[in-house]
Formats: structure tokens, C-alpha cells, sequence
């Protein structure tokens, strides 16, 4: 304590000084730029609107599991920097796979059961610490060109 008031970090109360202060600011200015930057170089230089496009693609009501299906676009900015570092699929494939997915649900009955959220569908943990992404295999999908009769591979129960 003494070197911090000797240096003029804290003053006798032990309250932050004015250089403490405009350091601790300056150390925040630099992380919020190499955070933006980040965000840029993964998801490009368009990325709030591509996350904005993927985001208005879901429905704002609640998913049958009571979780709404429109998750918020800073969580979705994060979810999708994880992807992003993980799959190498364009934006344009993104949405057409997303568009699939919920077209999908909506014809199945009751509508959207068992769908995922926004967020999910890009990327979720499972129980073992590892990651699963639907939008990777949605985009496999679009991108193999097998969209067309999906869900009618199987006709037998298996148990």
C-alpha cells in the first residue's frame, strides 16, 4: 500500500487516484479495441449485419421448451466468433442453412418441437465439455445440395 500512495496510484484513504483512474481507462480503450478488432477479422467487416440477418431469421415467440427462439445479438456475436474459429462456411451458406432449419420445424407438427434456439443451433456445450453445432451439418447439408427431401432418409423405427 505504502508504494502505491508513494507512487501516487492510491491516496492516503486508499481510494484510486487520477493517474490510477486514467490508467485503468486507457487499459479498457485497448482491450474494446482488440475485442472490436477480433469480432472483425472473424466474422468480417460486415458482422453486426450478418448477425442481424441471421437474428431476424427466427421467430420472436417461445420455442414449445419455453426458451425464446430469438436470442439476443451479442450473445449470438460471441456464440458465432466460436464458430467461426471452428468451421470455415461463408455467410450466404449460413443463412441458407438457418432457413432450412426453420422451414423444417415449421412443417413439422406441433410446430417447432424439439427445435433449437438461435444460439444453440450455431454452437452448444454438451455434457462432456465438448461442442456440437446444427449449423455445421445444416451447412454440409446446403452445400451437398441434398436439401430438398430431408427427414425422409429414415422409414423404419429403429429401437
Amino acid at each position: 500500500m505504502r508504494i502505491l500512495q508513494s507512487d501516487n496510484w492510491i491516496s492516503k484513504d486508499n481510494k484510486l487516484t487520477d493517474k490510477a483512474i486514467e490508467l485503468i481507462n486507457q487499459f479498457d480503450e485497448l482491450l474494446y479495441c482488440n475485442k472490436k478488432k477480433a469480432v472483425i477479422k472473424t466474422l468480417g467487416t460486415d458482422a453486426q449485419e450478418n448477425v442481424n440477418n441471421y437474428r431476424e431469421l427466427w421467430d420472436m415467440g417461445k420455442l414449445p421448451s419455453g426458451s425464446l427462439a430469438r436470442v439476443n445479438a451479442k450473445d449470438l456475436e460471441t456464440t458465432f466468433i466460436r464458430f467461426f474459429q471452428m468451421y470455415k462456411y461463408d455467410w450466404d451458406t449460413i443463412i441458407k442453412a438457418t432457413k432450412h432449419y426453420i422451414n423444417e420445424y415449421s412443417l413439422k407438427s406441433p410446430r417447432y418441437m424439439y427445435m433449437q434456439n438461435s444460439k444453440y443451433f450455431i454452437m452448444k456445450q454438451v455434457n462432456d465439455k465438448t461442442w456440437t453445432s446444427s449449423l455445421a451439418d445444416y451447412c454440409e447439408l446446403v452445400l451437398s445440395g441434398d436439401t430438398q427431401d430431408l427427414g425422409s432418409g429414415f422409414t423404419e423405427n429403429v429401437v
